[in-house]
Formats: C-alpha cells, sequence, structure tokens
C-alpha cells in the first residue's frame, strides 16, 4: 500500500502562515494523517502536526465589524 499526499488549498496554505505554523518558503501537504512542511528552497521536511490541526485552523475566521 503506499501512501498519497494531499495537496492543500492556497486558502489553507495562507491560513497556516497567518498563524505561523509555516514559513513563507515553506509549502504544506497532508501524508497519511500528518501535516508536512517542505521548504521550497532546500527541499526540507518537517512535520508540522496531525491532519486535524488543519480543520481547526480553517475553522478559524476573523470578525469584522
Amino acid at each position: 500500500m503506499s501512501i498519497v499526499d494531499t495537496q492543500l488549498t492556497s486558502v489553507q496554505l495562507v491560513g497556516l502562515r497567518d498563524n505561523g505554523l509555516i514559513t513563507k518558503e515553506e509549502v504544506a501537504f497532508i501524508t497519511g494523517d500528518l501535516l508536512i512542511a517542505e521548504n521550497s528552497i532546500t527541499s526540507s521536511r518537517r512535520v508540522v502536526g496531525n491532519a486535524t490541526l488543519l480543520a481547526e485552523v480553517s475553522n478559524k475566521r476573523v470578525l469584522r465589524g
């Protein structure tokens, strides 16, 4: 069985950057049940957290009044 990497949308990537979970040089994707950040320049990878973390970040919205 092979694990497939799932790409994130640009909105999800912006949310991760806004919350300080990834840097502007990094992209993120889901592999298995992990959220992985990969540096676009050095190709180094690191585990950001569980994929469920993405749902928590996506549900936070700024209310403007």
